[in-house]
Parts: structure tokens; sequence; C-alpha cells
């Protein structure tokens, strides 16, 4: 029972810290708009300054193998939850492009090494489907909570005060990694590695899909606010539809967690992937002003939530050997990362239609990568 007690305790804490390591990806939009707001940025630096902390992100996925296996886990998870909160205070009170840029990546790498660490250490416990649903769907509640009142926040405590209170998250995260042992990732992780079972081709395909998907996302996600204001919708109504919005990921997260791996996954990414595409559409064409915005991105939201979901549920049950888990979440940040770049890179020269044909494009591949898998399934049955 007591070991019971600690295993549930273990998971909470982790759930929690995979939910809230990333809450920058949550305010993207509403926090690159203040930053663009206080140091007259234009689209292009905005991309920059988004893919330098998302590059971070991905250094702290990256590096999470090594610093486990030195610090091992209450130690490594109180650090980098300290470290986040005092670069976040730091990056509020920053003036220069160059500084913030840098501040933003060594945020990034602290909460990387959170996420990865979370995510990891998820998928070596039972029950992935519902864990990652969980996670996801706690995510989405702080995230639409936090996109709502930040533009609020900016109102009542001025650009560099709201940009601060991102600190207050890694605080709750410090008092979440108290619940986890002092030896978690050096530990062999013998009673919970049979975590795939199933096919590494499988697994390799729903990881290539799931880049596709989050390609997609975050070559548009940052940018909301940005074109959003272009068509004349206000800061307090954009940050009200994206509060709204983002709550559309709380039925795509809650189904998973009710339904585990009861329903076949195939036909649930395929949903969430052409809600996705339908919601691309519209943000292209069809949101004059924030009513229509937010169903954009509570369809967005939905079909991301419930895609991404099971993605991750494909390639933890899919992992025969235990390799294909750890890139779940370093593919995750690599797209946060990449697709801001590529973003940045366009719009030196080209229109915004290149954002959202660009992100069209990823969701359509990464559905094709995903027939492409029940393809090989059936070839290998009679084999």
């Amino acid at each position: 029972m007591h070991n019971n007690n600690n295993t549930l305790l273990l998971r909470a804490a982790l759930i929690y810290i995979a939910a809230t390591a990333l809450i920058i990806i949550g305010v993207q939009p509403i926090f690159i708009g203040l930053v663009a707001e206080r140091l007259g940025l234009n689209l292009s630096q905005q991309g920059w300054v988004l893919s330098g902390e998302m590059t971070g992100t991905l250094l702290g996925c990256l590096l999470l193998p090594v610093l486990g296996r030195r610090f091992g886990g209450r130690g490594l998870y109180l650090g980098a939850a300290l470290a986040a909160l005092a670069l976040n205070l730091a990056s509020a009170a920053l003036s220069s492009l160059g500084a913030l840029v840098l501040c933003r990546l060594a945020c990034g790498l602290a909460a990387g090494v959170l996420y990865a660490g979370a995510v990891s250490g998820l998928g070596r416990l039972p029950g992935q489907d519902r864990s990652y649903g969980l996670s996801l769907l706690i995510q989405t509640a702080v995230f639409a909570l936090y996109a709502t009142c930040l533009p609020q926040l900016a109102e009542q405590l001025g650009n560099r005060g709201a940009v601060a209170t991102l600190g207050f998250w890694f605080v709750l995260i410090a008092l979440a990694a108290l619940a986890i042992p002092h030896r978690l990732h050096r530990e062999a992780p013998a009673e919970v590695a049979g975590s795939g079972l199933g096919s590494a081709t499988l697994g390799r395909y729903a990881l290539l899909g799931m880049l596709c998907l989050q390609l997609a996302i975050y070559c548009i996600w940052g940018f909301v606010d940005q074109l959003a204001r272009e068509r004349g919708i206000g800061a307090v109504d954009v940050g009200w539809a994206f509060g709204l919005g983002i709550l559309g990921g709380l039925p795509g997260g809650a189904l998973p967690s009710v339904l585990g791996a009861r329903v076949s996954r195939g036909p649930m990414i395929g949903l969430g992937s052409v809600l996705v595409l339908v919601s691309i559409g519209m943000l292209a064409r069809f949101t004059p002003d924030a009513n229509w915005l937010c169903l954009a991105l509570l369809l967005m939201n939905f079909g991301w939530v419930l895609a991404l979901t099971y993605y991750m549920g494909a390639i933890t049950t899919n992992d025969p050997r235990g390799t294909l888990t750890p890139w779940v979440s370093i593919l995750q940040v690599a797209a946060a990362a990449l697709a801001p770049a590529f973003v940045a890179l366009q719009q030196q020269g080209a229109g915004h239609e290149t954002i959202f044909v660009s992100a069209a494009v990823a969701v359509v591949l990464g559905l094709v990568l995903k027939c492409l898998a029940g393809v090989v399934q059936r070839r290998a049955r009679p084999a």
C-alpha cells in the first residue's frame, strides 16, 4: 500500500510538471505581444525570440539523460525550477533584444529539463494514454486560465510585471518536485520497462506524424496575437479569445484520459488532424473578429490535444527497446524551436499566407504518414 501511494504521488507530481513546465507555450502569442510592444519588435524579430527559447528547451531535453545520470531526481527538478524562476524574473527587466534572447534561451533550457524528465518518467509508468491525457487536460486548463489573465495582469502590473508572473509557475513546480525520489532517473526502470510491446516501426511512424503535427501548430501559434491585431482585434479581445479557445483542449485531453486505449488510435489521430486543418483554414481566411478567432482556436486546440495524446500513446506502446520514448519531448520541442525560426526567415521576404500554407502542408504530411503506418501494420500481420 505504501509503494502504491508513493507511485500515485510520483505520477501526480510528474503529470503536474509535464503540464506546467512549458507554461510559456500556453501564452506565447500574448507574451511575445507584450515584449514586442515594449521593445518595438517586428514579426521576424519576434520569431527569433520564440525560436531562441524553444532552442533552449530542446537543449534541455537533449541534456536530460546526462544530467539525470549525474544528479538523479529531486535535486535536478528543484534546481531547474529555481533557475527558471530566476531567469523569468530577469527577463522581465531586460531591455536589449540580444540579452532577452539569451535569457529566454537559458530559461527554455531549464524548462526543457523539467518537461523531458516528466514525460520520460510518465512513459516508464503504466497507463501512458491516461497519464498523457491527464497531463494535457491539466495543461489546457492552466493555459486557458493564464492566457485569459495575462492581458489583465499587464493592464494592472505593466508589461514587466506581467512577464515576471511566469516565475510563479516554477515556484509551484519546485513544490511538486519534493514528491520526486532522489534517484528517479538513475534507477534501472525494471518495474516499468514494459512500456512498449508493439512494433517499433509503428512507433517511428507515430513519432514522425507527431513531429508534423507540432510543426503545423507552431508555425502559427506564437503569431496569433500579431496576426489578430493586424485584423483590428484588440489586445484584451485577443486574450479573451485565446483563453476561451484553449478550452477546446479540455475535451481533447479528457477523451483519451477516460477512454484510454479502448478505442483505436488511428481514427482519433485522424479526427484531431482534420480539425487542426480546418482551424488553419479559418485562421487564414475567416477570423474577422474575436468570436471567429475564438472558434478557430477552439477547433485547433481540441484537434491538437486529441491527436497529440494518441500520438504519444502510440509511440510509448510501440517502443520495445525504450529508444523512442525519449524522442517524444525532444521532437515536440524541436518543432517549437524550428517552426518560429522558419516563419522568421519567411517573413523577411514573403507574405503571411506562407505561414498558413506551411502549417497545412505539415498536417497533411502527418496524416499521410499515419496512413502509411496502417498499411505497414496490415502487411506485417500475416508474417
